[in-house]
């Protein structure tokens, strides 16, 4: 039997301790982006995309594993 674990887009971005506007910033996001993603608004594929890409790079330079698309517990639109 698998189990896919998701864990939640705060607490990948409270591991990398960076705040939601630094975050956003540095994906090129608004900050409402980020804050509709933690309370589970739907988001564009794009920005969750862009956000990954940036939380992982955040988590990489942590010494942290790269967290996958699918084990974040987000809404995308078209999902």
């Amino acid at each position: 039997m698998i189990i896919e674990a998701t864990m939640k887009l705060a607490d990948a971005r409270a591991e990398c301790r960076v705040s939601q506007y630094k975050l956003a910033r540095k994906a090129r996001v608004g900050k409402q982006t980020i804050v509709n993603a933690e309370h589970g608004i739907i988001i564009s594929r794009i920005s969750a995309h862009a956000i990954l890409r940036t939380l992982n790079e955040l988590r990489v330079n942590d010494g942290l594993e790269p967290i996958g698309f699918y084990e974040i517990d987000w809404k995308i639109q078209g999902e």
